[in-house]
Parts: C-alpha cells; structure tokens; sequence
C-alpha cells in the first residue's frame, strides 16, 4: 500500500515536473527516469519528517567545529590506502579526514564518518562494538534510508546523541548529460548545502558534496581505486605503517559473508563500475558520474579534487594529489 501511495503521488508530482522544468523533463531521456525521480523526492519529503518523528537530528542541523584547514581526504577502502607512506600519513594527520562505511576498521581515525548501514545484524553488532570507544570524538553521520532498510537501531547506538541522519537526493537517471541538467537545477534552486546531498550511486559522491558544503577547498580522495583490485584490509600489498590487524581479519569475513549473499560483485568489477548493475538502479556509473560531478559542481566552486594514487579509475581525469608539495 505505501508503495502504491508513493506511486500515485510520485504521478501527480511528475505532471507538476515536466511544465515546471522542462529542459529536463521534456526530452526523451528525460522522460525516461521522470516517474522514479518524482517518487524520490516525494519520499526524501516523507523521510525527512518520519526522522524527525524519530527524534532524530537532521544534517542540516549540523555545525563543523573541527576544521583544522582548507584541506581534506575522504576515506576510502580500495587497497592504494596501504602504499600511504609515513610520511604521507603525517600530512594527512594535519588537516581533516572523513572516514566512510568499511574503513572505520582502519587505525586512523576520522574527524567526520558516514556510514550506509547494511541489513546484516553480525556487521552492524561489529560496527557498534569497534567504534564503542574509539569513535567517542568522531562526528557521526548516518544515511537514514539505510537505517531503515537495515533494521538498525540508532536509538542504541553508543553515540546516537551525537549523531545525525541525512535523507540525499538520488536523482535517478544513466544519462550523463541529464545528470548535468539536474546538478545545475539543484545548484540553482537549493544551493550547495549539507540539508540538499547527493547519493546517486555511491556513498563517497555524497561524501564529497559534504566536505564542499564544509567549507573545503581541496578534497583527496583515499583509497577510492574502483579497479577491481583488494580491500586494504585484505590487500597482499602491507602497509608499512599500518599493518593488518585482528579486526581485519574480522571485517573480511564479515564483508565476505554478505557479499555472497548480495551478490553485487561480478568478476570482481566493483559494483557502482559495474554499468549493466547501475542501468538497473537507474545511475551512471562510478567515474561517469565524477566527470560530471567535477565539471559542474567542483570546478564551478573554485574547489580541486584529487585521487591518492594513479591506480584509481578516476586518476584518468582527476589528478593525483601530490604530497610533496
């Protein structure tokens, strides 16, 4: 029934959408994903009152008191983390960092976190049980569509009174082009704002429209290889600095265990590269979407984006950060 209501309303809005903005909705592809677009916004409407309702704190609520600079990386998984020299990791202890999903295992810990919680109850007991003490400090923030899907309690989260939920726009749709007409739409009428994110196919595409709507002006992508390659936790390259530890070997068996169940990796292509997968959820794929991302949001804000290492797919048009400078 609540499907069937979202429909109905998704409907009524599309009408409203194709007079309202028609360089969008008004063309063939745009037509294409006009129904699925206007079921999302009506359900991040729904959202962001049942979060309240919750007694959660919204994003937009949220004020930065740790910025220590201009500058910072986002954390992510792929196996590049562990050719990080000492070095290199001294600089990156120097400005800020945002951690994300799986990386929260990883000695280093961030500043800012956000997490898409997965609907396994063993992964979720884990998360609680490792950021228990270590994450006493670290400002919290959690997708609220992932709450639900997963079953997650945040009301007995450690931390859940410091903790925020953010509701994303998804713009739906496997055109890059159409996905550049909905950036500058958003741009145009909301702004670039922590209350309007984005999560089109990816969580670190969220994560880099927040250090933007923070304030940053140069964001280093960690970790973020998309090439098919090993975890860090699980990568035969060690890191010099930090060695693999007990919690990941649990991690791999925890991310292992669900993998097999989801099934979202095909021939090891990781998922958001993976462009038969992301037609199916209706986005472009992983680096499709920073060409787009970095032509009309980055490089319109006087903001630089970088990757830590040319192993990364995005290295091909995205520069690689270089930390003797």
């Amino acid at each position: 029934m609540k499907d069937l209501i979202f429909k109905y309303l998704g409907f009524i809005y599309s009408i409203y959408l194709k007079y309202k903005k028609p360089a969008i909705f008004k063309t063939e592809k745009g037509k294409e994903f006009l129904q699925m677009y206007a079921e999302s916004e009506v359900k991040l409407l729904f959202f962001r009152a049942l979060a309240l309702l919750k007694g959660f704190k919204l994003i937009d609520d949220y004020s930065d008191k740790k910025k220590k600079s201009d500058t910072v990386f986002i954390f992510g998984s792929g196996e590049s983390i562990n050719e990080l020299t000492e070095k290199e990791w001294n600089i990156i202890k120097k400005h800020n960092l945002i951690g994300l999903n799986y990386s929260f295992v990883h000695p280093i810990v961030p500043d800012y976190f956000l997490m898409e919680m997965i609907p396994f109850k063993e992964m979720q007991d884990y998360f609680c049980e490792y950021t228990k003490d270590k994450y006493a400090k670290v400002d919290m923030f959690f997708q609220f569509k992932h709450i639900l899907k997963s079953g997650f309690d945040l009301n007995k989260y450690e931390f859940k009174n410091k903790a925020f939920v953010h509701i994303p726009h998804l713009l739906p749709t496997i055109y890059p082009e159409i996905l550049e007409y909905y950036f500058n739409d958003l741009i145009k009428s909301k702004g670039l704002s922590l209350a309007h994110l984005v999560h089109h196919n990816s969580h670190v595409g969220c994560a880099v429209m927040f250090a933007q709507a923070l304030g940053y002006k140069r964001i280093v992508l960690l970790g973020i290889d998309l090439n098919g390659g090993d975890y860090f936790t699980d990568s035969e390259q060690i890191s010099e600095s930090y060695p693999p530890t007990k919690d990941y070997i649990k991690l791999n068996k925890l991310r292992n265990k669900y993998n097999q169940v989801k099934n979202d990796f095909k021939g090891n292509l990781h998922p958001t590269m993976n462009a038969q997968l992301m037609k199916e959820r209706g986005s472009v794929s992983m680096d499709e979407y920073f060409r787009v991302y970095q032509k009309n949001i980055v490089n319109t804000n006087n903001v630089k984006l970088y990757v830590n290492s040319d192993k990364s797919i995005l290295s091909e048009f995205i520069e690689v950060f270089d930390f003797k400078k």
